[in-house]
Parts: structure tokens; C-alpha cells; sequence
């Protein structure tokens, strides 16, 4: 039962990126679906002999953090007094008629009702991460899914960049009425959000290949000894992945997302030398440190710069804040944020109340305010956003512990892959609104158990490990 509960698992995190990146009704309700059939069949697999993982015991408090979101999003569907809602949210008489009646925080109950779902689904998912990932080889084997999924998703972008219409299967651009064209966007609608996939999918490539090189104890004996290691390498796991990484990265310079690379070369960097002086003590420390200058130079200069890099940079320099759609809508977003800041809008709201606030030069249609922060705080209100930022920080500490403290080689390259994907990807939420789509916001939430699990395991020595030495 507990294999069967493992691939399940899998099956979900393969499936999610697929539909539109589960941005649709039916898709993320069937997200939703899966994740509690899932949560079902293991609650009753448990048994009174069968030990809790540590991982559960560990964490309790980043547990009820998660269940706090949906938990206060349910308030936000309870009707209150109309002396309440007008001490909490004195806004809220505007958008209601009937001011004498019992009124939810929510202006858009359905929307918030519908985000319920999400953040219950994101919490159980979190829960099950801890519980069926329980062992060095699994936690490997998830890492080693996440980045076949990116290697599918940017092989797909990639071919249709390149090879044109014909070779969209899928149809995703007819699908999504996407308008780049020229853009790689693999199955999601959104290039930006293409690309925030790829990034925490490339965030755990490398920590797979920090992994290998923690594993690996042989040192140089000598030129024959050490160009028969060479050869070995070439015909290994080691080379198969550094392949796949490039085709990741290549895919995400052909998405043309300014942000999303702007975020992943740059966490790279920050992680590359937090990561440098966490194991400056170790003996691969310098295997590690020409690993991060191959993943620089090779990637960033010889790479982005035969796909795209040059049209990308060109992006960059003739962007004008000033004149950026998306700067007026942030200017707009602030005067929201003012109206709701302590209690919010309700989730999920956003869309519904910002035609009330937009000027001439926000002219298009925004159901997001392509800011994942401003929209958290426009629609959770600073109570909700609390829970999220105790979050984020709380995972983000236990990746650096699980790097300073574990000696087993998959925890620590596990708890770098969870920080370099973590902060890549909330650089980017400054811009874009990958929390918003469910793919992205699995991953992310997967990427906060994988710090968790990396900090808490028991120590066990990796199954590469034992049969090296065998």
C-alpha cells in the first residue's frame, strides 16, 4: 500500500503541469480530487503500530501554519455584523447595498470559496509530502519526477519555438489564445509561468547534481585512474542530468520571460556563494565551487547566448518602467491595498473589485496584479499574509539547517535545491502571478516539504552510497 500511495503521489506531481498548468475549472478541481483521494487512501492505510514519520513530528507548527490559510479564508465567508465590518473593513460599505444586513468579509464569495478549495488541497498535499516521502531514496526518486516534468515541459517549448504550429499536439496556443508566439511556453498558457516552473524544476536538478558530488569519494590517483573516473562520468546518471539541465535552461531563455530569468541566474548566483560558504569545509568543496562556474559559464554564456540571450538582454534594456501597463496597474493595486490592508478583500477577489480602482492606462483586462505579494495583501489582507511570509521563512531556514546540520549526501543537495527554487521563484512573484496558478503553487508548496523533510529525516546513508561501497 505504501508503494502504491508513492506513485499516486508521483502521478499527481507529473499531471499537474499538463493542463494548462492546471489553470482551469475542471483541471484544478480534478487536482483537488486527486489530492484528496490521495490523502483518503493514506489515512486509511494508517495503523495504530505504524510510527509517524519524523518529518510530521518535526513540523507541526509549518502544518498549522498551511491550515491556518484555508482557516482564515473561511472567515472570510462567514456573515458578520455590520458594526464589526465596518471596524474591520470600513471600505466595505461601498460594494454592498444592504448595509443593515450581516455581510462576509469577501466581496466575491464565490471566488474566495473557490480559493478555499485551493489552499485545503495545497495544505493536504504538504501533510502527504511529509508522510509518503519518508526515505532518502524516495525523496531522491520525487526530484529525479520534477526534473523528467521539466525536461518534457521544455523539450515541448522548445519544439514549437522552433519547429512552429505543426508541432503544437497539444494545442495550447488555440487553447490559451496565447499571443507569443514566438515564445516558449510549453503546456501552460502563460510564458511566465512557463518559466516559474522551470525554475524550481532546475533548482532541483542541482541539488540531484550537488547530491552526486557529496557522493562521490573518489580523488585523484593518478592520470589513468582519474580519466577512467572521467569516462565514467560521461557515461553516468551525472552527464544524462547536466544535459537535461541545459535543455531546461535553454527552454527557459526561449520563453523570453524578462523576470523569470532575471530571477533564476540570479538566485543561482546568491545560492551559488551562500552554498560555497555553507560546505567550505567540506572536502568537495571545490567540486562544488567548479560545478556553480560551469552552471554560470556554460549556461549563461555559451548556451542562452546561441538561443536567444541577446533578444532577451534587448528586452531588458528598452524596458520602461514608466511606460509598463503592468506599472499602472501596481499604482492602481496600492490604492486597494489601502482600502483592505488589514482584513483584505477576500481571496480570490481581486479580479472582481479592481475595475473600481483602474485609470486610462491600465486599459486591458487584469483578473491578477501580476504581483504575488500585492495581491496577497490586497486579497488576504495583512492577517492572511502573515501566515504566508511565517511560512516561506520557517522553510527557508530548515533548507540552510539541512545543509549546515545532515551528513547524509540527498539531504544536504535537497536542502539546496529547496532554497535556490524558493528564492528564485519569490523573486519572481515581485512581477508575475505563478502562486496563482495551481502547477506552480504544488511545486512551491512541494519545495517547502522537500526543505522540511531534508531538515527533519533520519540519517540514512543514500542507496548510490551503499552500492558504491558494495
Amino acid at each position: 500500500m505504501s508503494r502504491f500511495l508513492f506513485i499516486f503521489f508521483c502521478a499527481i506531481l507529473l499531471w499537474s503541469p499538463l493542463p494548462l498548468g492546471s489553470h482551469r475549472v475542471w483541471s484544478a478541481a480534478l487536482l483537488e480530487l486527486l489530492i484528496a483521494v490521495l490523502c483518503a487512501l493514506w489515512l486509511l492505510s494508517l495503523s495504530k503500530e505504524q510510527t509517524i514519520p519524523r518529518a510530521l513530528r518535526h513540523n507541526k507548527i509549518i502544518i498549522s501554519l498551511f491550515f491556518a490559510i484555508p482557516l482564515w479564508t473561511a472567515i472570510q465567508l462567514v456573515p458578520l455584523p455590520p458594526d464589526v465590518i465596518a471596524f474591520l473593513s470600513p471600505t466595505h460599505s461601498q460594494y454592498i447595498t444592504a448595509t443593515d444586513n450581516w455581510q462576509p468579509l469577501s466581496l466575491d464569495t464565490g471566488a474566495t470559496l473557490y480559493k478555499l478549495q485551493k489552499s485545503i488541497a495545497y495544505a493536504l498535499f504538504f501533510v502527504l509530502a511529509l508522510a509518503i516521502v519518508n526515505t532518502p531514496s524516495r525523496l531522491n526518486t520525487v526530484a529525479q519526477l520534477i526534473v523528467i516534468s521539466g525536461v518534457l515541459q521544455a523539450a515541448y517549448g522548445v519544439l514549437v519555438v522552433l519547429g512552429g504550429k505543426s508541432f503544437d499536439i497539444l494545442s495550447i496556443a488555440e487553447a490559451g489564445g496565447r499571443t507569443h508566439l514566438g515564445s516558449a511556453s510549453g503546456t501552460f498558457v502563460n510564458r511566465n509561468n512557463f518559466a516559474g516552473y522551470l525554475e524550481m524544476a532546475i533548482a532541483l536538478g542541482i541539488g540531484l547534481l550537488i547530491t552526486q558530488i557529496l557522493l562521490n569519494k573518489d580523488n585523484f590517483a593518478g592520470f589513468r585512474a582519474s580519466l577512467r573516473n572521467f569516462i565514467f562520468t560521461m557515461l553516468s546518471g551525472k552527464a544524462r542530468l547536466r544535459v537535461f539541465l541545459a535543455l531546461m535552461v535553454v527552454a527557459l531563455v526561449l520563453s523570453h520571460s524578462r523576470m523569470g530569468n532575471t530571477a533564476f541566474f540570479a538566485s543561482l548566483g546568491i545560492c551559488g556563494v551562500i552554498g560555497l560558504w555553507l560546505y567550505r569545509k567540506h572536502q568537495k568543496s571545490k567540486s562544488l565551487a567548479i560545478l556553480f562556474s560551469s552552471l554560470i559559464l556554460v549556461d549563461v554564456l555559451i548556451l542562452s547566448s546561441w538561443f536567444g540571450l541577446e533578444q532577451l538582454a534587448k528586452r531588458l534594456e528598452t524596458t520602461d518602467a514608466q511606460r509598463e501597463e503592468r506599472t499602472f496597474v501596481f499604482q492602481n493595486s496600492l490604492d486597494v491595498l489601502q482600502d483592505f490592508w488589514l482584513t483584505g478583500s477576500g481571496a480570490g477577489s481581486f479580479y472582481s473589485i479592481f475595475p473600481n480602482y483602474r485609470d486610462n492606462q491600465s486599459w486591458s483586462f487584469y483578473d491578477f496584479a501580476h504581483n504575488d505579494y500585492l495581491q496577497c495583501l490586497i486579497e488576504y489582507g495583512v492577517i492572511g499574509c502573515l501566515f504566508f511570509a511565517l511560512i516561506v521563512v520557517l522553510c527557508f531556514t530548515k533548507a540552510i539547517k539541512a545543509q549546515q546540520q545532515r551528513h547524509t549526501a540527498i539531504l544536504k543537495g535537497m536542502g539546496f535545491a529547496a532554497m535556490m527554487g524558493m528564492m528564485s521563484i519569490m523573486i519572481h512573484a515581485s512581477t508575475e502571478f505563478n502562486f496563482q496558478i495551481p502547477a506552480n503553487a504544488l511545486l512551491f508548496t512541494l519545495l517547502c516539504a522537500i526543505a522540511c523533510i531534508a531538515h527533519s529525516m533520519e540519517q540514512q546513508e543514500h542507496n548510490s552510497k551503499r552500492s558504491r561501497s558494495t
